[in-house]
């Protein structure tokens, strides 16, 4: 059986990224029409937006609460979204 890695799953709003660096995190949080969908911050604060290509090999480290990377759907609803 082939596992594909973590770089090539998709990702749900709300999925949190830690750069190799351990310096900045990446939160899924689009920002239609841009294709840079993930905010980036450091310890300074948000360092702006990048391309899933900047963040594709970045470590999977967690979920921002209620989103859908959590299991919770948008709209409020209690239908699971992430299992």
């Amino acid at each position: 059986m082939r596992i594909e890695p973590a770089s090539a799953l998709p990702d749900l709003i709300g999925s949190v990224r830690l750069s190799p660096s351990g310096k900045s995190l990446a939160v899924l949080w689009p920002s239609p029409p841009h294709a840079a969908r993930w905010i980036v911050t450091d310890q300074w604060g948000s360092t702006g937006y990048e391309p899933d290509s900047t963040v594709a090999k970045w470590t999977v480290v967690g979920a921002v609460p209620c989103s859908p990377a959590a299991g919770m759907a948008l709209d409020g609803s209690t239908k699971v979204v992430a299992s």
